[in-house]
């Protein structure tokens, strides 16, 4: 790969993974983050030119040379094959810990947003506090089971557990929001692998990036939960070379 273009809304979320995975490997990249004026920098303006190339475009989106990558999953997938991190021996079980994954995040998303039946931000604790008992225990008890240690395919990272941080430490945040214990203390396994990464000295720009500290958790137009102060201001699309 050579500076590939990865493009999503100007939060964490399904971005996140790919961002840490390039951070990881200190591969430079452009980072693309649509803001408060997505409607004109993404609907209006980078969508159709690349829906011209991929039809399935949609948020995110690898570019990299004449490939135009979308759909989560697939990104994960690609950059840990293009990045040297996916063993191919391991192929299936990383795809199952997406997959889990996307599960847990699919979830996750029936409250932070009002789409379903968690309609405003003064309703979210509660609704929060029923998710980490249920969805959120029954997703990570089985992640847990299927973790091989230290991580979830065994010695090293694979695609998967970029994906599967993002959710732990999302849901780690909620639990300090609310008051509630650390979730992660009921699944040893995935708290050791969620220290692994956050104390990996080569995801320390990674962690020191406004793309981590900075940025929402979720839509800054929507949600009832951005992991970030009370003054939080989504702000427009950013687009920004990393260089290592």
């Amino acid at each position: 790969m050579n500076n590939p273009t990865i493009g999503y809304h100007k939060i964490r979320g399904l971005g996140a993974p790919l961002r840490m995975m390039v951070y990881y490997k200190s591969a430079n990249f452009v980072n693309v983050g649509y803001g408060a004026d997505m409607k004109e920098a993404w609907f209006g303006g980078a969508k159709p030119p690349l829906a011209e190339k991929n039809s399935c475009i949609n948020l995110p989106y690898i570019i990299d040379g004449d490939d135009i990558i979308t759909q989560s999953n697939t990104c994960c997938l690609y950059l840990g094959k293009k990045l040297g991190i996916d063993d191919e021996a391991l192929f299936f079980t990383n795809h199952t810990v997406l997959d889990q994954t996307m599960d847990l995040r699919n979830d996750l998303m029936k409250i932070v947003y009002p789409f379903g039946s968690v309609k405003n931000k003064e309703e979210f604790p509660a609704a929060a506090k029923d998710h980490l008992a249920g969805s959120a225990t029954v997703n990570l008890t089985k992640l847990e089971g299927f973790c091989k240690g230290p991580y979830m395919c065994g010695s090293a990272p694979q695609s998967g557990d970029f994906a599967l941080f993002e959710m732990l430490d999302q849901h780690q945040s909620i639990c300090k929001s609310i008051g509630e214990p650390d979730i992660l203390d009921q699944h040893p396994k995935l708290k050791a692998l969620h220290a692994a990464m956050k104390g990996d000295a080569a995801l320390s720009k990674y962690f020191a990036s406004d793309c981590y500290s900075k940025w929402a958790q979720n839509n800054g137009l929507l949600t009832h939960f951005t992991g970030q102060a009370s003054d939080f201001e989504y702000g427009p699309t950013v687009e920004e070379q990393v260089t290592f």
